[in-house]
């Protein structure tokens, strides 16, 4: 398999898992739509800095750690689950709250420092990211390739969930986007909060889906 093809492959099978709706993918349009383009585009930083965490521990192969030491899949796949459920109960609580969307030449009533760390520990907080990027890596990255086609694959992973997500939060923070939000952002918002909560739930139930997106 030339080197092209192995990188293309790469691409599209990360691609293919962030389409699917996922946590990361909620918390970029929900504070897209509900804050400012700022706030939405440092979630995705954190998300995309989680997914280079990841892609980057298992090209240094510690999902082997995993494997060898299952309670420490577990632990942090506990951890995940109610970090998800914890998500949910806020959006949920905030839904009936009044809300003022900021000016966006003003600043986010979340900081800077709170915005990237829900994207981070989102994506942190599901370690079966880890098993996704380690079966990938395994599968199309042999023990035969030269070290920058491990680097560009890895370069690909981050870009992806770069683009991905800060194109998300572009589209959500638009004034259109954000007014219709306003309509009827009780209901999206309690939608979001279940959906987050049936993640987290299944999260803790033994299951072998992943969500990317």
């Amino acid at each position: 398999m030339s080197h092209a093809v192995v990188l293309g492959s790469v691409f599209v099978v990360h691609v293919l898992a962030m389409l699917s709706p996922g946590p990361n993918v909620l918390v970029v349009t929900q504070t897209a739509a509900s804050r400012t383009r700022r706030a939405g585009l440092l979630v995705a930083l954190g998300v995309a800095t989680g997914a280079a965490i990841w892609s980057g521990a298992a090209l240094l192969g510690l999902s082997v750690l995993f494997a060898r030491i299952p309670w420490v899949y577990s632990a942090l796949k506990l951890f995940g689950g109610v970090y998800l459920l914890y998500l949910a109960f806020k959006l949920w609580r905030g839904a009936d709250r009044p809300l003022v969307i900021p000016n966006r030449e003003g600043a986010t009533p979340q900081t800077d420092g709170q915005a990237f760390r829900l994207g981070l520990l989102t994506n942190l907080t599901n370690p079966k990211a880890l098993v996704f990027y380690g079966s990938i890596f395994a599968a199309l990255l042999g023990p035969d390739l030269p070290a920058w086609v491990r680097l560009a694959a890895f370069a690909i992973v981050v870009g992806n969930a770069t683009l991905w997500h800060g194109a998300l939060a572009c589209f959500f923070s638009t004034a259109g986007t954000q007014q219709f939000y306003q309509r009827i952002r009780r209901w999206i918002d309690r939608i979001a909060a279940l959906a987050l909560a049936l993640l987290g739930l299944k999260m803790l139930l033994p299951s072998e889906a992943a969500w990317f997106g």
